[in-house]
């Protein structure tokens, strides 16, 4: 298929490759793998079709978020005129429009993202009109503005003043009348830029965002210091923090629990308050070290209760619970065994022994799913740029698709860097006295997310060898 940009940044058309005889016509209508390679991550969940008569007019639609959808249109009988109106609040387009003809021989397909009014005139006798969603049809969250409003100038091809209206599109409100429930575009502030995830997210902002990015670590803005987070926050206006900045060094939480306890749950208490000032989206990353003292056998929910077994555990519960008390709008991203390409983690840690050591013993008794940090951030970035956050506030749980222990990680480490000499032997957590007892399985139920946000999670040995050819060619 061949993708065309319009005047509008996002807003494209189709034309699929037509393959045609004496005996008549074929063309792939619809490829998701094609769509997200040329257009982008887009996950479609509804089917609809509409049948019309000459003259009438429909739109101009949208739903409110969370319940906004996007669209791929298209006319498989008959011929339209379809159109998108830019409605995000705060856009170098608002108010303007792409108007594209759509018929039963060009067979043109039109997106329109979220964040539009959409609606068509018939201009044939009968038009056929066919469409994709990615997200339900919500007539609680239904909202428009009119078809008749000149001020878009709009030529529809048809005398609007003869067109056949439905009495809810005649009584939409002009656009000078209307408050967008959109927005184009956000301030974000990304703390603990310079660790694994925040690194994860920088490299998504290379991919092009509407949204503008600020950056931080330690050096930049000491997230435990209220009136700098407080002036950073009214300054630029933020509007959604993503929290990837904690005190993650689980056994020497144990003596430094003042500083834990700080950085998990002092500073993420004061970024909540300060954005709850601000009117904003806090975005905050835990763990699966929320669980751990009840021994579990089937996948942790979101619901259930925090049963932390250590001092790191404790402090991420704590700065949850910050977050609550704050009433700020937030999303929490409970994760698990990340790791990446930055910094230090289980992954590299073992590309270094399972090259340099005849042997290894491994804990087999510790269960759970190791986590690819690009795979969170890109998951995160997702939602973010598909404005899912509004209506969608809550605790969620990622991490990879299955299950493995820390013995399993390592043998498939192993295997995929070939370091095949080392031989690498089970064994009890017990052999190895530490200060805490991490979790003995810490699985996390992912049936929330996915349902939420209509997202695939990558099988965890896939990612790893993603991130391991990343590290072979790259670092």
């Amino acid at each position: 298929m061949e993708v065309k940009e319009t005047s509008i940044p996002g807003v494209v058309i189709i034309e699929p490759r037509v393959f045609a005889d004496s005996r008549g016509y074929f063309f792939e209508s619809y490829s998701q793998r094609e769509f997200e390679g040329k257009v982008g991550p887009v996950h479609f969940v509804q089917d609809n079709e509409s049948c019309s008569t000459r003259g009438v007019m429909r739109g101009l639609h949208f739903q409110r978020p969370p319940f906004a959808q996007a669209k791929l249109v298209r006319c498989v009988r008959g011929a339209v005129l379809d159109v998108a109106v830019d409605i995000r609040r705060g856009s170098p387009t608002f108010g303007q429009h792409v108007a594209v003809e759509l018929t039963e021989d060009n067979h043109r397909q039109f997106f329109i993202p979220r964040g539009f009014a959409h609606g068509f005139a018939v201009l044939s006798d009968v038009a056929v009109f066919q469409y994709k969603c990615d997200n339900y049809y919500a007539p609680q969250a239904d909202g428009g503005i009119s078809i008749l409003d000149t001020s878009l100038g709009i030529d529809w091809r048809i005398d609007p003043l003869q067109s056949i209206l439905s009495e809810k599109d005649t009584n939409h409100p002009l656009l000078k009348e209307f408050e967008s429930p959109f927005l184009y575009q956000n301030d974000l502030l990304v703390t603990g830029a310079n660790g694994q995830l925040g690194c994860c997210m920088r490299n998504c902002i290379t991919r092009g965002s509407k949204d503008n990015y600020i950056f931080t670590d330690v050096t930049e803005l000491d997230i435990t210091d209220a009136d700098a987070v407080r002036r950073m926050v009214c300054e630029n206006d933020i509007k959604v923090i993503v929290n990837c900045a904690a005190y993650t060094n689980v056994d020497k939480a144990e003596d430094d629990v003042e500083l834990a306890e700080l950085l998990n749950a002092g500073a993420v208490r004061i970024l909540a308050e300060a954005l709850k000032e601000n009117d904003g989206t806090l975005v905050h990353i835990s763990t699966d070290y929320v669980f751990g003292k009840e021994p579990y056998n089937v996948p942790c929910r979101e619901d259930q209760k925090g049963t932390p077994t250590g001092v790191y555990g404790l402090t991420k519960l704590h700065g949850e619970q910050a977050i609550a008390e704050s009433g700020v709008k937030s999303l929490i991203f409970r994760t698990a065994w990340l790791y990446s390409e930055y910094g230090k983690n289980f992954v590299k840690t073992m590309l270094n022994l399972t090259a340099t050591k005849p042997q290894l013993k491994v804990v087999f008794d510790q269960v759970g799913t190791p986590t690819y940090a690009q795979d969170l951030a890109d998951a995160i970035f997702h939602i973010i740029e598909s404005r899912q956050m509004q209506g969608n506030e809550g605790i969620y749980h990622y991490s990879n698709e299955g299950v493995c222990s820390w013995y399993d990680f390592t043998k498939m480490i192993a295997e995929y860097s070939e370091n095949a000499d080392c031989d690498i032997q089970p064994c009890h957590s017990d052999e190895f006295p530490s200060k805490v007892v991490r979790p003995s399985y810490s699985v996390l139920d992912k049936t929330k997310f996915k349902k939420t946000f209509g997202l695939e999670v990558p099988y965890w040995t896939d990612s790893l060898a993603r991130c391991l050819t990343n590290l072979e060619h790259n670092w």
